[in-house]
């Protein structure tokens, strides 16, 4: 039972610290415009303070937002100071982009996305048109959670020779002959569960339009093709040992892309290791890791 009272009154306080409602359970009451509502066990709940009209009760709580949405603001627009590097750009600055950008930045509550938004900012004022107006409200539809999911993502992100952009490998195989079509001998998919990415988050970063909905496969690399993959921080170069050789792939949206510059890549990675390790039957990794400064 106590539990039970301690919960109830976290919830209460939760509720008027994030909307200004004041409430109050009880299984007795005098006056019947205090009720708004009835609950089980003949208990009602109160209005702490009746006496506020609609209207002042309505102006409370905008108040309470407001509060909270200028004090993200200020969060933001500080912690900018921090990453702001090189000539701060001022005259080019789209005023257009930072009213967009702050109507968006003022409703983020958290400080890992107060940081998000400042590197943003900080990012724009040195090189305006880094991020566009659809990566600002991609990010603004992102909760802490699919954040940490793309961090994940973003760690385990390659790129190709000079591309771009990036990819998230997810196979490797070796496209079939009409003696191996109906065999599996060959595919191998790439396990990044182990390394915190599962399918279900792949699905997500799609609906929040990170990448790309469809899995793309790459063209089919020959023996003796020499390849050239980064990966954070680090790049090798591998050659091909097997005929016709494809990696299937999700490439990030320019949306995606755009926000993965946020991300800081770690030094050394697991995942890296892995794909040395692991696929020596269809490329040749036996080539000096580099590791870039």
């Amino acid at each position: 039972m106590t539990n039970s009272v301690d919960s109830r009154t976290k919830y209460l306080n939760l509720v008027k610290q994030l909307t200004g409602i004041d409430f109050e359970i009880s299984t007795t009451h005098d006056q019947e415009n205090k009720v708004i509502n009835r609950l089980k066990n003949d208990e009602v709940v109160l209005l702490r303070d009746p006496d506020l009209s609609i209207s002042q009760r309505i102006n409370k709580r905008d108040q309470i937002t407001e509060a909270r949405q200028q004090y993200n603001l200020e969060q933001i627009f500080s912690l900018a100071l921090d990453y702001v590097k090189g000539d701060v750009l001022i005259d080019r600055l789209d005023l257009d982009w930072v009213m967009k950008f702050t109507d968006m930045a003022k409703c983020c509550y958290t400080p890992s996305m107060h940081e998000l938004w400042a590197k943003i900012l900080s990012v724009e004022l040195v090189q305006q048109g880094s991020f566009s107006y659809r990566s600002l409200k991609t990010l603004a539809e992102l909760g802490t959670k699919e954040a940490k999911i793309f961090y994940k993502a973003v760690k385990l992100m390659c790129r190709f020779n000079e591309e771009h952009s990036g990819r998230i490998l997810t196979g490797i195989y070796k496209k079939p002959t009409l003696i191996s079509l109906f065999s599996n001998t060959g595919k191998i998919s790439l396990n990044l569960n182990q390394f915190g990415l599962s399918y279900t988050h792949l699905i997500s970063l799609a609906e929040l339009g990170l990448i790309h909905q469809q899995e793309i496969e790459s063209a089919a690399y020959n023996v003796n093709d020499s390849l050239s993959i980064a990966q954070n921080k680090q790049s090798f170069n591998v050659t091909i040992k097997q005929k016709d050789i494809v990696f299937t792939y999700y490439k990030l949206t320019q949306s995606g892309y755009e926000l993965s510059r946020l991300v800081n890549a770690p030094d050394d990675s697991e995942f890296l290791q892995y794909l040395l390790n692991d696929f020596t039957d269809l490329f040749d990794s036996n080539h000096q890791v580099a590791t870039k400064a």
